[in-house]
């Protein structure tokens, strides 16, 4: 899939999990990257939001870096599964990425807490 131009809010989110999840194990994009079979650029522009990661690369990153905790893992494949294009997009140009963004958000909300 080629590379976003404007990454939102959630897939900067999920970029950013992976990045203190490699971090937090002390390893280096380099040997993330070989681990993935992919070159090191590729991993920057996965923690940047830009590129999107498979679900296995996902769940091998995570065992590569001992993170047991599974409904974490699971939460970040959801995050990181494409997901179908949803309402706000045909708004896309019209309104604000911030705007955007918390249509998103708030799609994939659970509960909402005020």
């Amino acid at each position: 899939m080629p590379p976003r131009t404007s990454p939102t809010e959630r897939q900067k989110r999920l970029g950013a999990e992976l990045r203190r999840l490699r971090l937090a194990a002390d390893v280096s994009a380099e040997s993330a990257a070989g681990l993935l079979g992919i070159d090191r650029s590729k991993i920057s522009a996965i923690e940047q939001g830009i590129r999107t990661i498979s679900e296995e690369r996902l769940r091998s990153l995570a065992c590569h870096c001992d993170c047991a905790d599974e409904r974490y893992i699971d939460a970040l494949v959801a995050m990181a599964q494409t997901q179908k294009r949803g309402w706000w997009e045909r708004y896309r140009g019209k309104l604000s990425s911030a705007i955007l963004d918390i249509a998103e958000l708030e799609s994939h909300a659970s509960r909402i807490r005020s």
